[in-house]
């Protein structure tokens, strides 16, 4: 069975683009090796990340997300059974929604609902933006 788990969290305030780029390209081979998929999106010096996979697999990299050091105040949203995969192609995607509001309205929807999610640690307003998300890189 396929989980999806989400979190929020803070950017470290110094962290620089070079040293998320780095992140994201060693997901991405750690993910296919490890049947891993999902999204990190960027957004008022936050994270918001979606990993899809074997329960157990992404709760233990849950586990070593918590204790990196890039950001901190990292906050389960949630941890569930999924149907189908939302990133299926995706080893890891990377959306910075700071820069691409600027480019598409479909992208200002989901800075909203991310709004809510930042405020709130809003549940629902995750799962929309995951959805909508899912649907404008796909």
């Amino acid at each position: 069975m396929i989980y999806s788990l989400c979190y929020i969290s803070t950017k470290r305030r110094d962290l620089l683009k070079s040293e998320i780029n780095s992140m994201i390209e060693t997901s991405k081979k750690r993910n296919e090796v490890k049947g891993i998929s999902g999204i990190l999106i960027e957004y008022k010096n936050h994270f918001i990340q979606h990993i899809e996979g074997d329960p157990v697999v992404i709760f233990e990299l849950f586990e070593k997300i918590k204790l990196d050091s890039r950001h901190e105040n990292v906050h389960l949203l949630h941890y569930s059974p999924l149907e189908k995969r939302l990133f299926d192609n995706w080893n890891m995607a990377h959306r910075n929604l700071d820069i691409d509001i600027h480019r598409d309205q479909q992208f200002l929807k989901c800075s909203n609902l991310l709004d809510d999610v930042i405020e709130n640690k809003s549940f629902w307003a995750g799962i929309k933006t995951i959805e909508l998300m899912s649907n404008l890189i796909e």
